[in-house]
């Protein structure tokens, strides 16, 4: 018998000896069967055995150290099932039938029987067959997850019907019968979604559809109780292994009324009834397609409730909503000029202004603040406030798509993180009249009020060099501190992102004290000093009077400036490596094509963006994306860190699926000093940890 085994089959003996376990091993090799095998002379080395791999075949010799009953007990134990054959040495021949309720798979007698190898055979290849089995149940339930994603995302209304009632319907189906949530309208009954006359026919038209598709007009009932002409499509399908119909539903033709109504309604959000974010992203495209090609600025304003879900516990799902549609409606009544408001997420709305003046961005910010305060005063409990958080950008030549757009908005969001012990808290940052604000700004970057922090970022992997994050605080007139987040939006509208990071580098290399050790220092980048074709020369100059070793330095790029500035980021970073300079890539694997960055540029390191790595200690499914990230960027031949880690049991579960580095409150809050004591065994620490 020739096997169609490719790979080394894990077999598994229980002999009396070696010279047994090795004939069995020569009469399956004659068979042609690749063989990976071990023989169990004591019970130990069986739990040894069974612990360490999986097997598939498991062949038991009865005149052996170790009974059948206490092989089956081990086996269970350790949660090995595979088949067991046992090879009977005794005169009589044993009842089979007690031993396979045991579970026995197959009984021979007599080691030098021909019929044991074709057992074994015959018992591997049932292994195979089952694993080749659940990789198919596997594919198929990806299958049906991305089928289902798809009917997610679909604007083509699509529901899923067994014997009238809806197994699944899509949020497009949903909206089209008037209803906020695919998950209302999905308790509906299907007849119930047309009008009472059109009932029993649509019955009638069910039951062939059953056996061939079938198209009909009805008149659609919506949650309203309006009617309005509506086309079925009803095929019979297999949805999740269940025989149903697959209904598709379009306006009818030669309906211009109902055609503009599905229009608006494919534009709106049910909620607020605002624009969605499909139509919102396709406005702001546009409005890049505009900057681009006749120089017209608009600003992008991101408004995000903070901890909405709280909310939506405190006060319930009808009076959320009901808050979420006032501001919605206030934020279309707050700014003058030509405006665009969308709902982007269930708590975040984009504002999209015809005007590139950031007093009108930062005079909003105060207004969304007044009134929700003013309307949760009452509505709120004395435990729970609410905060609404705005984030802005330009909107001019240099844009490159609304994704990126987005993110840059959502990664300038007013709260900023402040050191709380070992925690980070979110605050919303004062935002002082945008006038004075700009004023002070510039005079703190001419009289150099400015002061600088470091927060350690240690390799956990061992032979790696550790370094610092540079980190930037403006001083107000008192002398507080102001961090970035209040300051720094403002600065990178009006151009003065370069400034600033002229500020930090030379208050890097004129102040910082060169050492024997080799730490790095890390330089974040603004979008304004990617565009400057004077930076880098400057730089050069400083780092040649200072004798500051250029290595020691790495200029990160956050990856959403990279993409919003792609030609003079390619040449940013060429014209940086040149002079011996190193660059990092922050906030890595939001953009869709993240890793077009790599093709171009290496960087030394990249850092993940801080929502990649979220609740990674609690999704194996996210665990494993970040972990098949990261292998593709080692593959690239870069390292890779995680920032913001607040949590030291987070740390050998990013080691577990190959951080390079780290950075966090964990291991200590930036400082005025570089003071964090290093450990050259990091991945030896690490790697004891549980995982």
């Amino acid at each position: 018998m020739e096997s169609t085994h490719t790979a080394l089959t894990p077999l598994l003996i229980v002999a009396a000896d070696h010279q047994g376990a090795n004939r069995l091993i020569s009469s399956l090799r004659q068979e042609r069967l690749p063989l990976r095998a071990a023989n169990a002379l004591s019970e130990g080395e069986l739990t040894r055995l069974l612990s360490q791999e999986q097997w598939d075949v498991l062949v038991c010799f009865d005149n052996g150290h170790i009974s059948l009953d206490r092989v089956l007990v081990l086996c269970q134990q350790q949660d090995q099932y595979f088949p067991l054959i046992l090879v009977s040495t005794r005169e009589p021949v044993l009842d089979p039938l007690p031993l396979f309720r045991q579970g026995v798979h197959d009984c021979v007698h007599g080691e030098d029987s021909r019929y044991l190898p074709l057992a074994v055979l015959r018992a591997s290849h049932q292994q195979l067959l089952q694993r080749q089995l659940r990789k198919l149940e596997l594919n198929q339930q990806e299958l049906e997850k991305r089928h289902d994603l798809l009917l997610s995302t679909s604007t083509t209304p699509v529901g899923y019907l067994q014997d009238g009632v809806h197994l699944y319907c899509n949020y497009e189906y949903a909206r089209f019968f008037g209803y906020d949530t695919a998950a209302t309208a999905q308790v509906k009954p299907f007849l119930n979604l047309v009008s009472v006359a059109e009932r029993e026919r649509l019955k009638a038209v069910m039951r062939q559809a059953a056996e061939q598709e079938q198209t009909l007009t009805v008149q659609a009932l919506r949650a309203d109780g309006s009617e309005l002409a509506a086309e079925l499509q009803l095929v019979p399908v297999d949805y999740h292994g269940k025989a149903c119909l697959q209904v598709r539903v379009a306006a009818a033709a030669g309906n211009p009324a109902y055609s503009e109504t599905v229009t608006r309604l494919n534009n709106q959000d049910l909620v607020t009834r605002v624009f969605n974010r499909t139509h919102f992203v396709g406005l702001l495209e546009a409005a890049i397609r505009k900057a681009v090609q006749h120089g017209n600025f608009s600003t992008l304003i991101v408004v995000e409730i903070a901890d909405f879900d709280d909310v939506q516990t405190a006060i319930g799902s009808s009076d959320a909503n009901f808050l979420l549609n006032d501001i919605a409606h206030f934020l279309q009544d707050v700014a003058t000029g030509d405006k665009v408001v969308g709902r982007l997420e269930a708590a975040q709305f984009g504002l999209l202004l015809d005007d590139g003046n950031p007093d009108v961005t930062l005079q909003l910010t105060t207004l969304v603040k007044e009134r929700c305060n003013s309307y949760l005063s009452a509505a709120m409990p004395n435990s729970l406030t609410l905060q609404c958080h705005v984030g802005m950008t330009l909107v001019n030549g240099h844009a490159s798509n609304s994704d990126t757009l987005l993110l840059r908005a959502r990664n300038w969001l007013v709260p900023t993180a402040i050191e709380s012990g070992q925690q980070t808290r979110m605050v919303e940052a004062t935002t002082p009249n945008a006038g004075d604000m700009l004023d002070y700004l510039t005079l703190a970057v001419a009289e150099r009020r400015f002061t600088l922090y470091f927060q350690p970022i240690v390799h956990i992997r061992g032979g790696g060099n550790h370094g610092y994050e540079v980190l930037i605080r403006m001083l107000d007139r008192e002398g507080n501190e102001i961090r970035p987040g209040g300051f720094l939006p403002l600065a990178i509208l009006n151009g003065m992102g370069e400034a600033i990071d002229r500020m930090v580098a030379s208050l890097v290399i004129s102040s910082v004290t060169i050492a024997t050790n080799n730490d790095t220092l890390v330089v974040n980048i603004t979008s304004n000093t990617l565009a400057s074709p004077t930076f880098l020369p400057w730089l050069s100059e400083q780092l040649a009077q200072h004798r500051f070793p250029a290595g020691r330095l790495v200029l990160d790029l956050s990856e959403i400036d990279f993409h919003a500035n792609i030609a003079s980021a390619y040449d940013f970073c060429q014209n940086a490596v040149e002079l011996g300079l190193r660059i990092a890539i922050s906030h890595f694997g939001t953009a869709v094509d993240a890793f077009s960055i790599l093709g171009r540029v290496r960087p030394g390191f990249v850092t993940l963006d801080e929502s990649v790595v979220r609740d990674i200690v609690y999704s194996n499914q996210q665990k494993l994306s970040v972990q098949q990230l990261i292998t593709a960027l080692h593959a690239n031949g870069t390292l890779v860190g995680a920032p913001q880690v607040e949590d030291m049991d987070v740390l050998p579960v990013l080691w577990g699926v190959g951080a390079d580095f780290v950075q966090g409150y964990c291991l200590q809050a930036p400082t005025k000093d570089m003071n964090y004591a290093f450990v050259q065994e990091e991945e030896i620490t690490l790697s004891a940890l549980p995982q």
